[in-house]
């Protein structure tokens, strides 16, 4: 995947540097058993399926990238506001909200764990940071709730609201596409958006009063693409994948990489705050 030539650190001294988090997936091909004590595990594979994303943002030279799977985020996410502000944003990709807030091993068991790294995230937005949540079934409410990110911290900081619900997905097999709403915004302009890419589902939430619906899916008022500005940072929340599966087609996009590089220049182009 090729980057679009956008570049939005042109006027910046120093790197964006993006924390990445999730679209990972283990998968086990052959797995048997014969009692509670045997078992055969024959092939096993781990697939990011971010991958072409995050390797167009490292051929950038004004991008960092630091990725973590969702299950090395368990023991590796910054535990606190001011570990994470030396990242410019966070993005949270089909990542569910245990993986954020527990801890593993003998620290499960431990009184207290550690930080709420949920609280953190959202201190790390209102004092400047920024973030973006990507759909999946880990995302927001996510498939029989996984995500689970309804009524936590991450949720105040998002410009949506997840839904209480077991379940938010919209799954559309036939395909789905984009209306946009906000031509002239920083992060849509430029990019032909007729016909948009096709997805084969999302995360049904509710955008919150004071946030900028810029896109819904086509022939519905279900949102696709929100931002707002939570205090001194900013936020923002794409409903669908922009990667396999949900996101498919958009990972083959022509303006893919442009949509997400002007998503990046607008979610960090305000300073950061000095007291966290």
């Amino acid at each position: 995947m090729k980057t679009a030539g956008v570049d939005p650190m042109a006027r910046s001294k120093g790197k964006l540097k993006i924390l990445y988090v999730g679209s990972s997936w283990m998968t086990a091909v052959t797995l048997s058993s014969a009692s509670s004590f045997a078992y055969d595990l024959r092939g096993a594979a781990v697939e990011n399926t971010a991958e072409p994303i995050l390797a167009a943002w490292r051929g950038n030279p004004h991008y960092e990238v630091t990725y973590l799977t969702s299950w090395d985020a368990l023991a590796k996410f910054p535990q606190t506001p001011q570990a994470l502000r030396r990242y410019s944003v966070v993005i949270l990709n089909d990542t569910d909200s245990d993986s954020l807030v527990l801890y593993p091993g003998d620290r499960l068991l431990r009184t207290p764990m550690g930080s709420n790294r949920l609280k953190s995230i959202r201190e790390y937005v209102r004092c400047g940071g920024a973030l973006l949540m990507v759909g999946g079934y880990f995302s927001f409410t996510g498939r029989h709730n996984a995500g689970n990110f309804h009524r936590t911290p991450v949720e105040e900081a998002l410009p949506v609201n997840c839904l209480a619900a077991d379940d938010d997905r919209v799954e559309a097999p036939e395909g789905v596409t984009v209306e946009v709403k906000q031509p002239g915004h920083a992060i849509m302009q430029g990019i032909r958006w007729r016909p948009s890419p096709m997805f084969t589902g999302y995360n049904l939430v509710q955008a919150k009063e004071g946030a900028e619906v810029l896109a819904t899916f086509k022939g519905t008022v279900d949102p696709a693409i929100v931002v707002w500005s939570y205090e001194s940072g900013r936020s923002m929340a794409i409903t669908t994948g922009i990667a396999p599966h949900w996101g498919s087609s958009f990972s083959q996009w022509k303006y893919a990489m442009r949509f997400l590089e002007q998503a990046l220049a607008w979610l960090t182009r305000r300073s950061r705050a000095e007291n966290c």
